[in-house]
């Protein structure tokens, strides 16, 4: 009487494993009468008039913030042993409190040259420690370096001025390039502390839910339907009487969703039976008796920002007795123990079905408590805090139930992106078993905080697909003669992606690369797919040739490449065209493991348009 609660944690967590959970830092709300969408370069020139000079008091502010910052990594690393302390001095976080004591003003030229060191290309550097204490430092210079600029208002209206074309020439779907333009806008104005207002407007309009995933009910109870069939030994005492036996349950495990906005709620119901051969043994007196128990219990699991969460499992049962036999030492104790059994069947009966509900509870929520600490403790291992630590948590997630699907809508933009300015696409069904729609901006946001200004070499690279794909694929294996090679990413946009017109383009931006012991010039490599339908399913058909030339080349235009562009040009087609295959088959999903009963996971719907790639699966019967 055991339904597979793993079952219901994966169920749960599917929203999890595809881009992490949970409210982290919610988008600022814009007020009541925010300017629509048309209206919005009108009030970038409107809002010059708002211009708020800066004060000591923003510099104080900007100060504090830092020194916050500070702290937090000086606790890390003094939790952190010799590490920690070899990274206070690469930093030197020291050289650093010390500029910031009250009753001291930092210079400049030190908190430079510190900033520097933050901003290092090295491992580690990457932590959100380290991060905030960088971007803390950038503030305080910035807002300092402005106290007394004269041209200060000049550059403010310049700034949104410009703003206002962006907005005006991207209308409804800006390009990668717009978005980070009026990304970088809006973090400007935001460190400068100007216009907050219209800030949220911007953002109400240009950052909203960039990723929508969603798993039908059908789906949800097909991986958690279990049959129980089960042989096990009865060990109880019932009003004083010694019970052994043994017990056959037969029953079943469903699920159903439950609708709440703010969680994805999910009860599952065991339905069984168990039937039962047993002696009762009260001093001279043997009662053999057979045994019916129906059975019903039912737990609530919800799944939030924090993992997974359960209730105490609640049970009710009848028990039914048929009395085969009695035994006794001799005449007169068979008729009087026998009267007492009679006697006290129907209480027998009661007191042996509150056991069994006790006892069904008892299991289920031990074998639930079990699973939620598996569960939880490889979310927050392996991808809450990674993520959060990286500073790649989301800044808005929602988890929901409808009685029909449960769903994730979740926004990735940080304070100097863009995410999706407008709704995803419809489906095609109301009622998808699986279904995902993902904008553009949330893999070029992901990608710009993961990836952007660092340095990755080869063993790097294949750890990570290993990690992720369970083993490295064979055309992305080095060859043994090959030599060690690694990527030096663009600080800005490192990889983007665009999804219009029935396919995608996909482009890596490198400002160097490492072959041996030798550095090359920067490339943008870029892949460009069109989706195709077959007899066999979906595949994406690369478009011509891949497209690697230096940043700022324009094919076409006479400029011709030198021999170090030419040779990291092939070396890295050669690489690349591994990748980047002409064809590229999407398979049939087969969920492995627990999950394997599903059977296979067919697409039945790959769309890119408008910024959005669209993919539905359907289980094939």
């Amino acid at each position: 009487m055991k339904p597979s609660f793993n079952r219901i944690a994966f169920t749960l967590l599917i929203a999890v494993a595809f881009s992490v959970i949970a409210p982290h830092c919610v988008a600022t709300q814009p007020e009541v009468g925010t300017p629509s969408l048309g209206e919005l370069p009108a009030a970038c020139r409107a809002a010059k008039a708002a211009f708020r000079p800066l004060s000591q008091e923003d510099v104080r502010q900007a100060r504090d913030e830092l020194v916050q910052a500070v702290d937090r990594l000086d606790r890390r690393l003094k939790a952190d042993g010799q590490n920690g302390a070899n990274w206070r001095k690469y930093v030197e976080l020291d050289n650093l409190q010390a500029q910031l004591q009250p009753d001291s003003e930092p210079e400049a030229d030190a908190l430079d040259k510190i900033h520097r060191k933050f901003a290092a290309d090295h491992e580690g550097l990457d932590l959100i420690w380290f991060l905030d204490v960088r971007d803390a430092i950038r503030r305080y210079e910035f807002i300092a370096g402005l106290i007394g600029d004269t041209e200060l208002r000049t550059a403010f209206g310049n700034l949104l001025d410009g703003l206002a074309d962006q907005l005006q020439t991207c209308a409804a779907e800006p390009t990668a390039e717009e978005s980070l333009a009026i990304g970088q806008a809006l973090g400007q104005l935001s460190d400068a502390r100007q216009v907050p207002t219209l800030v949220a407007a911007i953002r109400h309009h240009f950052a909203r839910p960039n990723l929508f995933m969603q798993a039908s009910a059908d789906l949800v109870s097909a991986g958690i339907a279990e049959e129980v069939d089960e042989t096990a030994p009865v060990r109880d005492i019932i009003l004083g009487t010694n019970v052994r036996g043994t017990g056959h349950t037969l029953g079943n495990t469903t699920a159903r969703l439950i609708p709440d906005d703010h969680r994805g709620v999910v009860d599952t119901i065991f339905l069984g039976t168990t039937t039962t051969k047993s002696v009762g043994t009260n001093g001279p007196m043997r009662v053999y008796s057979d045994g019916i128990t129906r059975i019903g219990a039912a737990k609530r699991l919800w799944v939030n920002a924090d993992g997974l969460h359960t209730l105490p499992a609640a049970a009710n049962a009848t028990t039914e007795t048929k009395y085969t036999r009695m035994k006794a030492s001799g005449r007169l104790a068979l008729r009087i123990g026998s009267k007492q059994a009679y006697k006290q069947k129907a209480q027998s009966e009661r007191v042996a079905a509150r056991h069994a509900e006790q006892r069904v509870g008892r299991q289920i929520d031990e074998q639930a408590a079990e699973m939620i600490d598996h569960t939880n403790d490889n979310y927050i291992k392996k991808l809450h805090r990674p993520l959060v630590e990286h500073r790649l948590f989301p800044q808005q997630c929602d988890v929901s139930t409808t009685t029909n699907t449960l769903e994730l809508v979740a926004m990735r933009a940080d304070g100097s992106q863009l995410a999706s300015p407008g709704p995803p696409p419809d489906l095609p069904d109301d009622d998808p078993d699986l279904a995902m729609r993902v904008h553009q901006s949330m893999i070029d946001n992901m990608a710009a905080g993961a990836l952007g200004g660092k340095t990755v070499p080869d063993e790097q690279f294949e750890a990570l697909m290993i990690e992720w794909l369970g083993e490295l694929p064979e055309n992305l294996q080095r060859d043994e003669d090959q030599d060690t090679w690694a990527i030096s990413f663009a600080t800005q946009q490192p990889v983007t992606v665009a999804f219009a017109d029935n396919g995608f383009k996909v482009t890596i931006r490198g400002r160097k690369f490492h072959v041996g012991g030798d550095s090359h010039p920067g490339m943008n490599i870029t892949a460009i797919y069109k989706i195709a339908e077959t007899q066999q399913g979906f595949k994406a058909v690369r478009d011509g040739d891949l497209e690697i030339y230096p940043p700022g080349f324009v094919p076409g235009s006479g400029r011709r490449l030198n021999n170090r562009q030419m040779f990291i040009r092939t070396m890295l087609d050669r690489r690349f065209s591994r990748i980047f295959e002409k064809e590229i088959l999407i398979e049939d999903m087969e969920p492995t493991g627990d999950w394997a009963k599903l059977g296979k996971m067919r697409p039945v719907r790959f769309t890119c348009e408008d910024g959005w790639m669209t993919m539905v699966w359907e289980r094939i019967p």
